[in-house]
């Protein structure tokens, strides 16, 4: 995941750290975009890809220096393309090198934005396509987007939804939650869920994600996976990337490619 902090990459353009299992994370999205736009491309002729949280589109792996090509960028490069791409980051400073990168793939179908990730919501809806196929990216840090902006975003659209959802962060902080946190979530009533699991010893995690993702499914996405779990190298749960889909199909082609980690190997189910 990244770590948020920046330095400059092989090409002189601003880079994002980010630790080794970002990889899989990146692979994933590659992967999703590339059945996405191949499995869809006859039924939906305008697909769109939206990265919420963009970053400058290079990734250093903190402990080997290696760069990698960050979510904009395996976007970028489907063998099917899509045919709208946006790209948010709230550091203008990213977004600048991301435009100098993505201008060597020659696309002309790219928007560029940098906002708070609740305010560009209104810039993407004057801007998507009234009859497309959507794929939206939300690469969260934290839990920086309310979800509300999500509701407003996918109200009355064909969008796939993958989001970072960071179970290790959220469990350090649920007992008493930001407010970020709270506007994170559908509505409140997980709180005390949470805090009567927490005195009777039982785990919290699955609390946490159904709460979550029963509010996708208020808002239409009748099919979620979040059997993709990133852990660190003492086996601590970092992050979930959650899948949602409105359609059956969407979480096939997630569940198809989640299959195998980025080196290989079959994931275990969970």
């Amino acid at each position: 995941m990244p770590t948020g902090e920046s330095k400059v990459g092989s090409d002189g353009q601003l880079a994002i750290k980010v630790r080794p299992w970002a990889k899989d994370k990146l692979f994933y999205i590659e992967n999703i975009s590339d059945i996405f736009n191949t499995g869809m491309r006859n039924k939906w002729p305008i697909r769109t890809y939206t990265d919420i949280f963009a970053g400058p589109g290079i990734c250093i792996v903190e402990e080997t220096g290696e760069e990698i090509p960050g979510s904009p960028l395996v976007a970028l490069r489907c063998r099917a393309p899509f045919a709208h791409y946006f790209f948010n980051d709230l550091n203008p400073e990213f977004i600048e090198s991301l435009k100098t990168r993505t201008a060597s793939y020659g696309f002309t179908n790219v928007e560029f934005f940098s906002k708070d990730c609740n305010l560009v919501i209104d810039d993407l809806l004057q801007k998507l396509p009234s009859n497309s196929l959507d794929f939206c990216f939300i690469d969260l840090l934290n839990w920086e987007i309310n979800f509300n902006s999500i509701r407003k975003l996918t109200q009355n659209r064909n969008m796939d939804l993958a989001i970072t959802f960071h179970i290790g962060n959220i469990k350090r902080n649920a007992a008493k939650p930001p407010q970020e946190l709270i506007d994170f979530f559908p509505d409140s009533s997980w709180q005390e869920k949470y805090k009567s699991a927490r005195a009777l010893g039982k785990r919290t995690g699955r609390l946490l994600l159904d709460a979550y993702e029963g509010g996708l499914r208020d808002i239409g996405y009748k099919y979620t996976s979040d059997g993709v779990l990133e852990r660190n190298k003492t086996n601590v749960p970092l992050y979930h990337l959650i899948f949602a889909s409105k359609h059956p199909r969407g979480v096939d082609f997630w569940n198809k490619i989640t299959r195998r980690s980025a080196a290989g190997q079959w994931r275990m189910q969970i």
